[in-house]
């Protein structure tokens, strides 16, 4: 008998879940906050976690770098019924095993988990090529818009919403050498005008140098 935790917000797919998870013989926690599942997923050690990607209290990308943080190495399962892959990608290279699509089939999902649970990584082999692809396109991407360290820590900091002057404090840096490498950064991104800090972070985000 396995131990699976599913942490999700959708009280009828948690519930189903769960439901398909039990039939198959296993022993299912459930939690629809992923803050309170972060208190109690230590002691419960579970052999699997399987988590939705977007949550409204931490979404599954923070979540992924808590159980980091808290050395809880339970491989890790996302969900997601979104079709834009990109935060999937992100997930697995921070460390997920695995990728179901909340339209799978359940037998199909049973087989995903089982192969995780034997050590392996599972992605749906229609989803796998276009990962693959959109990692070649963001590691293209990072070369075309490539940053120094500095640039991307205050790319950072702008995208957390922080001002010319907390940034200066932040990096123990002058007001006037963080707007010297804020010009950098837009011609680099090939953004100008009023709004280009904006811009800056939404091209940013758009080529993969920030996660949205």
């Amino acid at each position: 008998m396995n131990k699976i935790v599913i942490i999700d917000d959708h009280q009828l797919f948690l519930h189903g879940l769960k439901l398909t998870l039990e039939n198959s013989s296993n022993e299912v926690f459930i939690f629809d906050n992923p803050m309170v599942a972060l208190m109690q997923i230590e002691p419960l050690q579970p052999d699997l976690i399987l988590m939705d990607l977007n949550m409204p209290e931490m979404n599954g990308i923070c979540m992924l770098d808590e159980l980091a943080k808290r050395q809880i190495l339970s491989p890790v399962i996302v969900l997601s019924a979104c079709e834009d892959y990109k935060d999937v990608a992100t997930a697995l290279q921070k460390g997920a095993m695995g990728f179901i699509p909340k339209s799978y089939a359940p037998n199909d999902m049973l087989i995903g988990l089982e192969t995780v649970l034997k050590g392996d990584v599972f992605i749906p082999a229609d989803i796998e090529q276009q990962l693959e692809q959109l990692v070649l396109q963001e590691k293209k991407n990072k070369e075309q818009y490539h940053l120094s360290d500095r640039q991307t820590e205050i790319l950072l900091y702008l995208h957390l919403g922080k001002t010319n002057r907390e940034i200066a404090q932040l990096l123990s840096i002058s007001p006037d050498t963080v707007k010297f490498h804020q010009k950098g950064i837009y011609q680099i991104l090939e953004v100008s005008g009023v709004s280009s800090r904006a811009k800056a972070i939404e091209k940013a985000v758009k080529v993969g140098l920030l996660t949205a």
